[in-house]
C-alpha cells in the first residue's frame, strides 16, 4: 500500500504515510454520506468499528446505541412514536415540540438505512450505550438541510 514512499528518507516517508492516511479518511467519510446522507459519520464509524464484536448474522446480538433522529416540524409526533415502538420495541423521549426522538436500542447498518431512507428524517446522531441505559438526548441538530 505504501511501496511509493520507500525511496524517500523516514520523515519524508511517515509524513506521506499520514497524507495517504487523511485522503483515505476523506474518501471514508465520502462514501458514508453517499450512502447515509443523513446519518452523522462518526455513529457509522463507531457502529462499524463495534459491529464485528456483536456479528453472529443476525441483529439479535447487536450493539446498543441511543439513536437521536431529528424530523422535521409538523409530522405526527404519536404516530412516529408508535412507528417506533413496532420497528425497535423501545419507547422514545420526545423533545423539541415533536422534532428530536430518542431511544435506547440495537442498532446495525440496516436500521440506519431504514432511518436515513425515511422523508420526515433529516438527521440521525447516536452513541454507543453497551450495556447500560441511555442518558438522554445528548446532540443538537445541526441545522443544516432545513
Amino acid at each position: 500500500m505504501f511501496e511509493l514512499t520507500t525511496k524517500y528518507a523516514n520523515g519524508q516517508q511517515t509524513t506521506l504515510q499520514l497524507h495517504r492516511l487523511r485522503i483515505e479518511h476523506e474518501k471514508l467519510y465520502a462514501i458514508y454520506n453517499t450512502i447515509l446522507p443523513k446519518v452523522k459519520p462518526a455513529l457509522i464509524a463507531d457502529l462499524l468499528s463495534r459491529e464485528i464484536d456483536y456479528y453472529d448474522n443476525d441483529d439479535k446480538n447487536a450493539p446498543m446505541y441511543t439513536v437521536e433522529v431529528f424530523t422535521k416540524k409538523g409530522i405526527d409526533s404519536e404516530k412516529a412514536k408508535m412507528y417506533i415502538i413496532q420497528k425497535t420495541g423501545m419507547v422514545p423521549s420526545i423533545y423539541d415540540k415533536g422534532t428530536h426522538y430518542v431511544t435506547n436500542q440495537k442498532l446495525t447498518l440496516e436500521i440506519l438505512k431504514e432511518i436515513s431512507n425515511c422523508e420526515d428524517v433529516l438527521e440521525v446522531a447516536g452513541e454507543y450505550s453497551g450495556s447500560c441505559g441511555s442518558i438522554g438526548s445528548v446532540h443538537e441538530r445541526s441545522g443544516k438541510d432545513e
